[in-house]
C-alpha cells in the first residue's frame, strides 16, 4: 500500500502539463505577482475585472487552474470565493496584507466566519498581520510574497540629511502618522522633512520645514535624495515602500520590527533616532544602511521570492491528507534528478 507522499511523488511524474494558477484581488500587486511567476512550466493568469472580457476570462481560468491565489482576506463570501466554491476548487490560498483584517474583525465580532474559507490555506504578507488573523482562529503564517529588485549601484546619502515620508490621502494621514510627522518636524526645525504620496489638489498644512509631494509612480529619485524613510503607519502588511528604501541603502524608522529598520513607534522614539542619525551625519560618519541592503539581498530579490513561492505552491497543489505540504519537494528538484 502507497503512502501519502509516495501517491504524490506519482502524480507529479504524471503530471506533463503546467501548473495552472489564478490570481485574484488587489490589481497593482496581482500585476506584478503574475508577472513575476509566469515562467517554464507554470501558468500563472491575472484578468481585470473591470470589462466583461476580463470576467469570462476569469470565470474560464478559474474552472481550469490547479491553485486559486487572492492577494486579500475575508471570512465571508465575495464573488470570487462563490465562483470558485461552485466550481469545486478546493486548493486556494488566501494572503492576507492589511487593511482586510479590519472587515474581517467586525465580521468576527458578529459572529460571522464561513467554514468552508476558514478550511483554506492562509497566509500573510508580514509576520504581525500573521498573528492578527490568527486572533480570528484561522491558521496563519507569514509567506513572503514582496519583492524588490536590489540596486544595481547604491547612490551614497546626500549632503543635506533629509527624512521622507508618505501619506496618500488627506482623509487618512492620521493613520499614515501625519500628526507625529508634524510634531517632529516642529522640534526638529532644521531637519528638511519630504512627504509623498498626496492626490492631485489635495494639501496639508505642516511647519515650514515640511515639503509636500504628490503622488509618483517612482519613488527611487525620492529615496536617493533623503537619508531616512520614517513610517509612522498605526496600522500596516508590509511596506514595498520600506522594501525600496532599504535596497537603496537609506535608513527607515517603521512601526514594526523589521529586518534593516529602526522599530519606532511614538513620536518621543523617532525623533530621540533622527537626533542621533543627524548627529552622526555631521560628524561625517553616517553610512548607507549596510544591514537593509543586505537583508533585500537575501530574501526579498524577485528570484527568491518566485523560488520559494512556486516551491509552496506546488506543494498545494499535490498536497493529501496523508502528506504535509512541509515534507513534499519542489518541482525543481524533481526535474534536476
Amino acid at each position: 500500500m502507497k503512502s501519502g507522499l509516495q501517491e504524490a511523488d506519482l502524480q507529479r511524474k504524471q503530471f506533463r502539463r503546467p501548473y495552472r494558477v489564478v490570481v485574484h484581488g488587489l490589481p497593482h500587486f496581482c500585476q506584478k505577482l503574475s508577472g513575476l511567476l509566469r515562467c517554464e512550466g507554470w501558468d500563472v493568469r491575472y484578468h481585470s475585472q473591470q470589462t466583461a472580457a476580463g470576467l469570462v476570462a476569469l470565470a474560464n481560468d478559474l474552472r481550469r487552474c490547479d491553485l486559486a491565489y487572492t492577494w486579500g482576506g475575508r471570512i465571508s463570501m465575495g464573488k470570487f470565493l462563490w465562483a470558485a466554491r461552485c466550481l469545486g476548487k478546493k486548493k486556494l490560498v488566501m494572503l492576507w496584507s492589511g487593511s482586510d483584517i479590519f472587515f474581517a474583525r467586525e465580521q468576527f465580532s458578529a459572529g460571522k466566519m464561513e467554514p468552508w474559507i476558514a478550511a483554506k490555506t492562509h497566509w500573510a504578507v508580514s509576520p504581525w498581520l500573521a498573528k492578527e488573523v490568527r486572533s480570528l482562529g484561522l491558521p496563519c503564517e507569514w509567506v513572503q510574497a514582496s519583492f524588490v529588485q536590489p540596486a544595481a549601484e547604491i547612490a551614497p546619502l546626500p549632503e543635506k540629511f533629509s527624512v521622507l515620508a508618505y501619506v496618500p490621502d488627506k482623509e487618512k494621514s492620521i493613520l499614515y502618522g501625519w500628526d507625529q510627522i508634524v510634531e517632529v518636524a516642529r522640534d526638529l526645525g532644521s531637519i528638511e522633512f519630504n512627504v509623498v504620496g498626496l492626490r492631485q489638489g489635495e494639501t496639508l498644512q505642516g511647519p515650514p520645514n515640511v515639503k509636500m509631494h504628490g503622488w509618483a509612480s517612482d519613488l527611487t529619485p525620492y529615496l536617493q535624495r533623503a537619508s531616512v524613510l520614517w513610517r509612522p503607519v498605526q496600522h500596516d502588511g508590509l511596506s514595498f515602500m520600506v522594501l525600496e528604501a532599504l535596497a537603496q541603502g537609506r535608513h527607515v524608522l517603521y512601526s514594526y520590527p523589521f529586518p534593516g529598520c529602526v522599530e519606532v513607534k511614538t513620536a518621543a522614539a523617532a525623533q530621540r533616532e533622527l537626533k542621533r542619525l543627524v548627529e552622526l551625519h555631521g560628524s561625517k560618519i553616517l553610512n548607507v544602511n549596510a544591514s537593509g541592503i543586505q537583508s533585500i539581498a537575501n530574501n526579498f530579490s524577485p528570484e527568491k521570492v518566485r523560488a520559494d513561492l512556486l516551491r509552496r505552491w506546488e506543494e498545494i497543489i499535490f498536497q493529501s491528507g496523508a502528506a504535509s505540504a512541509g515534507t513534499l519537494t519542489s518541482r525543481s528538484s524533481r526535474d534536476s534528478a
